[in-house]
């Protein structure tokens, strides 16, 4: 059997909001990340930045007109040790795999990554996994 294999997908920086973050990152790189959409289901929305042809930056932060979230959100957002780094300064807290197979590539981790979630942000579709507590592999060292 073939194993997993994966790709950057993207890099995620996190801020307490999209406007402080933008003009963060602008700030730092000269240009500003152009508004993406809501993560309806995790109560967040983001900022995007092209890096490369299948590679970007997203700026994410909670959605303040979100609805209550029945689950912790991804990434650690709904933490306060993050809520209180993020007050400081947006910060790059984490990475982005891209395979064909998310089943193969979840069983080949060397930590439970979390179950395989459907997604949706407008028109996209993906499926990504998830830790039921909403943190990051492996403290974030291990790609979602």
């Amino acid at each position: 059997m073939q194993p997993a294999r994966a790709t950057l997908d993207h890099l995620v920086v996190a801020a307490d909001t999209l406007d402080r973050g933008e003009d963060h990152l602008e700030s730092i790189l000269g240009v500003r990340p152009q508004r993406g959409g809501r993560h309806e289901a995790m109560g967040t929305h983001n900022s995007v930045l092209r890096l490369g042809a299948r590679c970007f930056l997203e700026l994410i932060a909670i959605d303040p007109e979100a609805a209550a979230q029945a689950r912790p959100r991804w990434f650690e957002l709904d933490r306060p040790a993050m809520r209180a780094l993020l007050a400081q300064q947006p910060r790059l807290i984490h990475w982005v795999a891209r395979t064909d197979d998310i089943e193969a590539a979840r069983r080949a981790s060397p930590v439970d990554p979390g179950p395989v979630h459907a997604m949706s942000r407008g028109s996209f579709r993906w499926r990504i996994t998830i830790p039921d507590d909403g943190s990051r592999p492996g403290a974030g060292v291990l790609p979602t």
